[in-house]
């Protein structure tokens, strides 16, 4: 959200009217781990891009008006008969758009790569945001249209890693590293060669649930963790090890495990992700005691919840809640 929001700042403008229509509490930019929901985020884009007509959102110095992300993709696809010529056509149809950034495409070995250069002079921010957004809008585009999750092969980024690098694995399933000569991201060849699944028709079902659609991961089945983490939440407040969700699951533990990390996740990592994010609710949009709260996540006591969420969060929970409140 603070590399979304700072786009503004070559504009200056202020981003609190912004956060007060997406009612994101300003208070929250503070905190080093805060989170906030998918939809308050999602507002937030469709705010930004709608009232700077840019769907870059103030990282360019010139706007890529509205509509340029659907002409991409209509320009791209139509008549393709496969991935590799629909990504080719992408970068050629992008240079019409703008001049500020060079993407290029090229297969080397078993591995196409997507290479993005420029704006020239960006910040440390705009080096790492713009290549994010334009990687992961590609690779959700390029999942939907092949009907799978591409295991992309690298990711790179030219700026450096970000106080919350973690969070890219989290957003690129494949290996990735900040620091390198230029912003890169590889799709095995299998995945280029394969035929287009999607049809310019589908494509307008795709783009009325963009941009959110493109914010998230693609996933053309459900992914086993969103079923683990709802098993874990219809649970609470009573708790689950791992055992007994794999039994319920109908899978052995280490089954379990290894499904798990294909995903890129483990077991406690959802586990803690829910509790923290049912932790964050709670204190932003209910007036249960820190004590209750503890309780209904499942922690035995509000001392052992106290030294979860300050590692969660960086900050207490009663320092979180009063932070928020003050808006």
């Amino acid at each position: 959200m603070r590399e979304t929001l700072s786009g503004l700042a070559r504009l200056e403008r202020d981003p609190a009217p912004f956060l007060e229509r997406a009612n994101i509490p300003p208070e929250l930019l503070e905190l080093p781990f805060a989170r906030v929901s998918r939809t308050q985020f999602q507002t937030l884009v469709h705010l930004l891009m709608d009232e700077l007509d840019d769907e870059m959102m103030g990282h360019l110095a010139r706007p890529m008006r509205r509509g340029s992300f659907v002409f991409l993709c209509r320009a791209s696809l139509f008549g393709a008969l496969s991935l590799h010529v629909v990504l080719a056509r992408w970068v050629k149809v992008q240079r019409l758009l703008t001049d500020e950034i060079q993407l290029s495409f090229r297969r080397e070995g078993n591995v196409g790569w997507l290479r993005l250069t420029g704006p020239s002079g960006a910040g440390h921010d705009t080096l790492t945001f713009l290549p994010m957004v334009h990687f992961k809008s590609l690779h959700i585009l390029a999942s939907w249209l092949v009907g799978e999750r591409i295991r992309l092969s690298g990711v790179a980024f030219s700026g450096p890693r970000p106080a919350h690098g973690d969070e890219y694995a989290r957003l690129f399933p494949g290996e990735v590293c900040f620091g390198a000569p230029v912003s890169a991201m590889g799709i095995p060849v299998q995945y280029l060669e394969r035929g287009v699944s999607q049809d310019v028709d589908n494509l307008n079902q795709f783009l009325r649930a963009a941009p959110g659609n493109l914010l998230w991961q693609y996933r053309s089945i459900d992914l086993l963790s969103d079923k683990v983490r709802v098993l874990l939440r219809d649970a609470l407040p009573r708790h689950l090890d791992i055992v007994q969700a794999a039994d319920a699951l109908g899978f052995s533990q280490r089954t379990l495990h290894r499904k798990l990390i294909s995903e890129g996740t483990n077991f406690q990592e959802i586990k803690d992700g829910l509790r923290r994010d049912i932790a964050i609710d709670c204190l932003d949009h209910s007036r249960l005691s820190i004590e209750e709260i503890a309780e209904q996540i499942g922690f035995s006591d509000a001392a052992t919840f106290y030294r979860a969420f300050k590692t969660w969060t960086g900050v207490a929970p009663g320092m979180y809640r009063r932070r928020t409140l003050k808006t």
